[in-house]
């Protein structure tokens, strides 16, 4: 059957209009697609912590530098004769990152310092503030992004929310602020 088969089709000149059906009271329409922070914001964000935090910690250890480093003998140039951390001074680093993260991600900010320039913060898979437990099961399960060869950081690139290993794991996400 084609078009010119059927004939012309009447179409009135003033139609009715169609009964307007209103929303029902407090509904509200649904929230656009969330925007998710992809690898390279997370990776500036992280370099500005990092570098906060070390800068807070050298200026620390200036003033005990026997209390945080290793200073070797006078021998030959090595990787051994460089100065290294002491196991306090590598303690403290660990518990000191972990506690900055965990506490600026599960407060009000939902962001560390570095996230926060870059309009970035930390929710959980429902888009809402993660509570201090969810963010530090999120931060200690980064050891696990570390030590698989920063393997589980790249996930973030590859991923359809973007999640790191340790967002995954945690049930957490990485959002861009509007």
């Amino acid at each position: 059957m084609s078009v010119a088969q059927i004939g012309p089709v009447y179409v009135p000149k003033s139609a009715q209009p169609s009964e307007v059906i209103p929303a029902p009271p407090g509904l509200v329409a649904l929230p656009a697609r969330p925007a998710f922070a992809g690898f390279w914001l997370r990776a500036v964000a992280y370099l500005m912590d990092t570098v906060l935090i070390s800068a807070v910690f050298g200026l620390i250890a200036s003033f005990y530098p026997s209390t945080f480093m290793k200073f070797p003998e006078a021998a030959p140039v090595s990787l051994t004769s460089l100065p290294q951390l002491t196991p306090f001074a590598f303690a403290l680093t660990i518990t000191v990152n972990w506690l900055y993260f965990t506490f600026f991600e599960s407060s009000a900010w939902q962001a560390t310092p570095g996230k926060r320039v870059m309009r970035l913060y930390v929710a959980d898979l429902n888009g809402q503030r993660v509570t201090f437990g969810r963010a530090a099961a999120r931060n200690i399960t980064k050891l696990i992004s570390s030590l698989t060869f920063l393997v589980g950081y790249v996930v973030a690139g590859f991923t359809e929310r973007k999640q790191a290993l340790h967002d995954i794991l945690a049930r957490c996400l990485v959002l861009r602020r509007p």
